[in-house]
C-alpha cells in the first residue's frame, strides 16, 4: 500500500496518534493510582476498625481482671517469684560454699592440728572468690608449718595470710589464717 499523503499530514497524523496513545496511557495511570488510594483507604479504615475492636475488648478484658480477688492472686504471685529468686540465689551460693568447705576438708592437716572456726564469705566486686579465714588450734609450731605449706601447694588457694603472732609460741598454738578461694 502507498501512502500518498504530503509529509505534513504524515506527521500530523502521526502526532494525533502520539497524542492518543500518550492520553490513553496516562488514564491507564490514573486509573491505577486512584484504584491503588482506593485500596490503601479500604485498608486504614479496616485496621482502624480493627484496632477500635481490640480496643474494647481489652478493656472490657481489664475490667474483668482489675477484681480485688483477681489483684490479690497477682500480688501474692509477685511476692513469691521474688523469694523464689531469693532461694535461688542462695542455693547458688550454696554450691560454691559448699565447695569451698570440700577443698579446705580436702587439705591435708597434721595430726594435732583442728579446726575451731571457719567464715567464709563472697566478695562481690572480686567476682567469683571467697574469702575465708580459719581458726583453730595446733599442738606445735612444726605442724602448722607443714599445714601451711599444704595450703600454699593448692592451686584454688591465693592470698593466703598468716599472721606474725601465729608463730610466737612453739607449742599449744591458737592459729588465725585467712586467703581467698578462687
Amino acid at each position: 500500500m502507498i501512502n500518498l499523503l504530503p509529509p505534513k499530514e504524515k506527521e500530523r497524523l502521526l502526532q494525533e496518534k502520539n497524542l492518543k496513545l500518550a492520553v490513553i496511557l496516562g488514564n491507564i495511570v490514573l486509573v491505577s493510582i486512584i484504584s491503588l488510594i482506593l485500596v490503601l483507604v479500604s485498608v486504614k479504615f479496616y485496621i482502624l476498625s480493627q484496632a477500635e475492636y481490640h480496643k474494647t475488648a481489652l478493656s472490657e478484658i481489664e475490667k474483668k481482671y482489675k477484681t480485688p480477688e483477681f489483684l490479690f492472686f497477682d500480688n501474692y504471685i509477685k511476692t513469691q517469684n521474688v523469694k523464689l529468686q531469693r532461694v535461688d540465689n542462695f542455693l547458688d551460693n550454696q554450691s560454691s560454699f559448699a565447695d569451698s568447705v570440700k577443698l579446705i576438708l580436702d587439705i591435708e592437716r597434721p595430726p594435732g592440728l583442728s579446726f575451731s572456726n571457719i567464715l567464709m564469705h563472697t566478695d562481690k566486686e572480686s567476682g567469683n572468690k571467697i574469702k575465708t579465714s580459719i581458726s583453730g588450734f595446733v599442738d606445735n609450731r612444726e605442724n602448722l608449718l607443714i599445714f601451711k605449706k599444704n595450703i600454699e601447694n593448692s592451686q584454688k588457694i591465693k592470698n593466703i595470710n598468716f599472721p606474725p603472732n601465729n608463730w610466737i609460741k612453739p607449742e599449744n598454738i591458737e592459729f588465725f589464717l585467712s586467703f581467698e578461694i578462687i
